[in-house]
């Protein structure tokens, strides 16, 4: 890329994970000044940990994205396992560019368990405080998930093998109260709201500290070892302040 080529953004959030058996819809959405931005053109290639290269099916655009769908018979042949990449090439004003993303194809992925009505049981006022132009925390939730997987992920967990999402249930209500709240805080420290934040960042912190869950062979789905054995991440501390926000990582 020169240095006179416009930067843009490829939202990515986290490695790609497909599920073998079925077929997945995936794409890779670009963004300048915080507006979607619409390629003209695109290809996805796709390749195994063995840079054996997938068949991806043709680029669509839709709503301005750029998506293809794997199918599952062209994930039939290969094993789950780590290492995939995904290199979409796409045409933006006349240029093109090349946004990587690592990935995986796992037999199943990870779901949450949390919903709005988790958190009402723990604030009851949530629904009051609630922004007018929202009509759900779902975008709390959906963020507070992926610092979660990304957590497991640094922490060298794949969260594509936990088999109980459940275990998952308390920091995934932490670290979106901790989220709400923190954006609730517009006055900063001091008040209750922020009070309120470093309380569940204190929970947070302590639920991260007893996690534990089964986790499932890799290229099966069944349990690991022994009935009932469960492991738990590793190497956590905290980022940065717990005053600002933080993550428990």
């Amino acid at each position: 890329m020169s240095g006179s080529e416009t930067i843009y953004t490829a939202r990515l959030i986290g490695p790609e994970i497909i599920e073998a058996g079925r077929d997945n819809v995936v794409s890779c959405p670009v963004y300048l000044n915080g507006a979607v931005v619409t390629p003209s053109a695109g290809t996805l290639t796709i390749y195994t940990s063995q840079n054996v290269a997938v068949s991806a099916g043709s680029v669509t655009v839709v709503g301005g994205v750029a998506q293809a769908t794997v199918t599952a018979s062209a994930l039939s042949a290969y094993q789950p396992g780590d290492g995939w990449r995904f290199e979409w090439a796409l045409t933006i004003s006349s240029v093109v560019y090349t946004f990587r993303r690592d990935g995986s194809l796992v037999y199943r992925r990870l779901y949450p368990v949390v919903t709005d009505v988790d958190l009402m049981r723990s604030h009851t006022d949530l629904a009051r405080r609630m922004p007018t132009t929202e009509a759900s925390y779902q975008d709390y939730l959906d963020e507070a998930w992926a610092r979660i997987e990304s957590q497991l992920i640094n922490t060298g967990k794949r969260p594509w093998l936990v088999m109980a999402p459940s275990a998952l249930r308390d920091c995934h209500v932490y670290q979106t109260l901790v989220l709400i709240f923190r954006d609730f805080a517009t006055a900063g420290p001091g008040t209750a709201e922020w009070e309120m934040m470093l309380h569940y960042e204190a929970l947070l912190e302590r639920a991260w500290g007893i996690l534990t869950y089964p986790q499932c062979e890799p290229k099966t789905g069944k349990a690991e070892g022994e009935a009932g054995a469960r492991t738990s991440p590793t190497g956590t501390m905290w980022a940065g302040s717990r005053r600002n926000g933080g993550f428990y990582v």
